[in-house]
């Protein structure tokens, strides 16, 4: 976790508590989960998270960065919806709203056949990333791009 970022509940919770940017980057620790689940907590006065949710390898994440989602891993941005990652996705449709304060986003990963779906609020959103090339490197729950004051909590 960054400097910017403090981790309570067990390290279940991040909260962004300073700067007055968008950076900062939290991995998890279990490789190659098929699936873990985050609950947008709080975002900031502008209503919508910032935060990027998604899997990345340990190799090459920063976590002061910020920029992660478009070097290290892939990415659902919650402000939009859209998707990103170190294969050059930017800004790509996929939900085409936002995502608000109480949701659950869960992340599914299926490692054999190299995709990365969403669920939300339970809502099967379909496969975000094909052919997943992690260069035979372990993937890990990853959050980036945290905005001042967002919390998110990691609940399985």
């Amino acid at each position: 976790c960054c400097s910017t970022i403090t981790l309570t509940g067990n390290n279940l919770i991040a909260t962004r508590i300073s700067g007055n940017h968008i950076s900062g980057g939290v991995l998890g620790t279990i490789p190659n989960p098929k699936s873990f689940k985050v609950q947008l907590l709080a975002s900031p006065t502008y209503g919508s998270f910032y935060t990027m949710i998604g899997l990345a390898p340990k190799q090459n994440f920063k976590v002061n960065s910020g920029n992660n989602f478009s070097t290290c891993g892939w990415y659902l941005y919650c402000v939009d919806g859209s998707l990103y990652s170190q294969n050059g996705d930017s800004n790509r449709r996929y939900l085409g709203t936002s995502l608000r304060a109480g949701q659950i986003i869960e992340v599914q990963y299926d490692e054999k056949n190299k995709r990365i779906s969403y669920k939300i609020d339970g809502i099967d959103r379909g496969v975000a990333f094909q052919n997943v090339n992690n260069q035979n490197l372990d993937l890990y729950p990853a959050f980036d791009n945290m905005y001042q004051t967002e919390s998110i909590q990691l609940i399985q």
